[in-house]
């Protein structure tokens, strides 16, 4: 407003042009997540493995960082940090800054078995984000080609007739295929001594070696045993059989009723990384398990290639934990 003979009133600069840098600066703080996530990634990324190389993880983490390698333009590689069924692993993710840049691919035994068996030093539901499901498969009974042993039942009766005799490889303490064996015991009142190693391939191999009379292991690193004739694989723990070993009978039909244990691997960042980056990850492992050449190498690790979303592997990951929660406090194992 002008009075007659005064001078205009004019606001300062300061208080007109204030609410439009305020509004241009929360613009760019919305703006700047999706930027960075279009940029993501811009250096190299470290997948941690928590097992030995050798094992279906193992192999399939290296086959998965190959082709994301290929699709995002920035090396994705694979470091092995095993031990303790795969809580030293899991444990140095957990810490990771969480920018996209550390990643975890585990099968969910790490996240979802162990830690109700020991203190593992971190809690999978709030210290983890999960990234996709990438793979099934069931577990692998087995003994050495050779062995007296021929069947699940042959099992039984010579753990029964040499109680504490029969010794079996596991991988590592508290994984999926550890409980397994104690599941396995309890069950059928056997008392047969687990022996555990740091991941699949060493306790495939210790089967074939005769270090141990029997296996409970990943289905992956048996396969090649088995096409070579140097491990004979009694039965799978699967629901169904093993699309690879389409002759071998599950623990169900070779005698052992209401027995299946699936095992599942995942890809998960630390809790805090931003969303943009583990919907962008999400879409590419979407889109490279769908390629026919990773597909094929997924199969050679009697695996299934089953992505799916972050919330879905959100709530997979809380309904297998407590899942396996009740198995162990009903099994009434313990770490000794």
């Amino acid at each position: 407003m002008q009075r007659n003979g005064s001078t205009p009133f004019r606001l300062p600069a300061r208080y007109i042009l204030a609410p439009t840098l305020t509004a241009a600066a929360a613009a760019l703080a919305l703006a700047a997540p999706a930027a960075h996530a279009q940029r993501y990634p811009e250096r190299p990324v470290q997948v941690i493995v928590p097992y030995a190389p050798g094992g279906s993880v193992d192999v399939i983490a290296r086959s998965l960082a190959q082709k994301l390698t290929e699709r995002m333009g920035q090396t994705v590689f694979i470091e092995n940090r095993a031990g303790a069924g795969g809580t030293i692993g899991v444990s140095a993710v957990t810490r990771a800054k969480p920018d996209g840049y550390t990643l975890l691919l585990t099968s969910l035994g790490a996240v979802t078995v162990t830690v109700h068996l020991t203190k593992a030093g971190y809690d999978p539901l709030t210290d983890l984000a999960p990234i996709s499901l990438l793979a099934t498969s069931g577990l692998v009974l087995s003994v050495k080609e050779g062995s007296p042993i021929r069947s699940v039942r042959d099992l039984i009766a010579a753990a029964k007739a040499r109680p504490g005799t029969i010794n079996y490889s596991v991988t590592g303490v508290g994984s999926q295929t550890f409980l397994a064996g104690e599941l396995l015991k309890r069950s059928l009142n056997l008392d047969m001594v687990p022996v555990q190693y740091k991941g699949g391939g060493p306790a495939a191999a210790a089967v074939a070696a005769g270090e141990v009379q029997a296996g409970i292991t990943d289905s992956g690193p048996i396969q090649p045993l088995l096409q070579s004739k140097r491990v004979r694989v009694l039965a799978v723990t699967g629901s169904q059989r093993a699309s690879a070993m389409p002759d071998v009978p599950t623990m169900e039909e070779a005698g052992v009723p209401g027995f299946k244990i699936d095992s599942a691997i995942a890809l998960f960042a630390p809790a805090g990384t931003p969303p943009e980056i583990v919907d962008k990850l999400n879409a590419e492992v979407a889109a490279a398990l769908k390629s026919p050449d990773l597909i094929d190498r997924v199969h050679a690790a009697s695996h299934d290639p089953k992505p799916n979303s972050p919330a879905e592997m959100k709530t997979m990951l809380k309904s297998e934990f407590d899942r396996w929660g009740a198995m162990v406090r009903e099994a009434g194992v313990k770490l000794e």
